[in-house]
């Protein structure tokens, strides 16, 4: 049977209370899918890596890791560090199947959000 692993991946930031609140955001995320397993990552200017992870959540015995991309828009994180990170890992551990989620570019529940957010703040 497939064990499945869940990654979020966030950029990261030089700034440790940042990533401490997308830990803490993650740890939430998790709350809501019990049985899971889910872990943060970060892309850059942070630990644990996409990597560390990757390579933690196949020590656990999982052999399908899907990859949620916590990005706002499609650059050229998205575009094209990413998929070379995944390639990278791919290489590393051909045994691993990865599942890219999208990032949140264009997500209906995103434009759901910012619109009550402006909703709320009108007079």
């Amino acid at each position: 049977m497939d064990t499945t692993g869940m990654i979020v991946l966030g950029h990261g930031s030089r700034r440790r209370e940042v990533g401490e609140a997308f830990t803490a955001m993650v740890g939430r995320v998790a709350g809501r899918l019990p049985g899971m397993k889910v872990l943060p990552a970060f892309f850059s200017l942070g630990e644990p890596t996409l990597a560390d992870q990757v390579r933690r959540l196949a020590s656990d015995g999982c052999s399908r890791i899907v990859i949620m991309q916590y990005f706002l828009y499609n650059g050229v994180h998205i575009e094209q560090d990413i998929p070379e990170m995944i390639a990278e890992l791919r290489r590393e551990m051909p045994g691993l199947e990865f599942v890219v989620q999208p990032t949140l570019q264009d997500d209906p529940a995103m434009e759901g959000l910012i619109a009550d957010r402006l909703l709320a703040a009108a007079p």
